[in-house]
């Protein structure tokens, strides 16, 4: 080979394929497209014909009544942090007006920033269960505060006799 002439492009010698990447399923650009297509659509499909098909779900309706005991006034929040004082007994009292019992009670303030459960005993029709302010925890654990936060809303969730969850919401003054 002289300088003139142009050089050969060099393969590299063919090797043999291994028994297990012979065997391997091969797949076509085309093919690859099909597949990922159809991954896409049938779940959007699947949602569409479900949302279709399927009766409205809506819960059911708590009748309660809720108030709230040994709560500072709004005025108390105009204080300074440092002069206000503490109101350990604070309590929001839940009462079931309804003709069913509640389990499994979820109450929840402040638009679900902080909440307790109550899985152990029922709340009978016309009776009445306080929960102190300070037992509610959010999802890090921080303890509410009635003396830092004032309770603005309720919110209560709980099991029905028939199984059904039952919801009540009320903004509290």
């Amino acid at each position: 080979m002289s300088g003139s002439e142009p050089q050969a492009i060099l393969k590299p010698p063919r090797q043999k394929e291994s028994s297990v990447r012979a065997a391997a399923p091969r797949m076509t650009r085309r093919g690859l497209t099909w597949l990922l297509t159809v991954m896409c659509v049938v779940p959007l499909v699947t949602l569409v014909v479900l949302q279709l098909t399927m009766p409205p779900v809506r819960p059911g309706t708590l009748l309660a009544a809720v108030a709230l005991k040994s709560v500072p006034p709004g005025s108390y929040y105009e204080t300074p942090l440092d002069e206000r004082r503490q109101f350990p007994n604070a309590a929001i009292e839940v009462t079931n007006t309804g003709e069913a019992p509640w389990t499994h009670i979820n109450v929840r303030i402040n638009n679900g920033h902080y909440q307790i459960y109550e899985h152990e005993i029922p709340l009978e029709p016309g009776k009445s269960r306080s929960f102190l302010l300070d037992r509610f925890v959010n999802r890090s654990g921080a303890v509410f505060d009635v003396g830092i936060v004032r309770p603005y809303n309720v919110e209560i969730y709980a099991r029905l006799p028939d199984k059904s969850r039952g919801t009540f919401e009320q903004e509290l003054e």
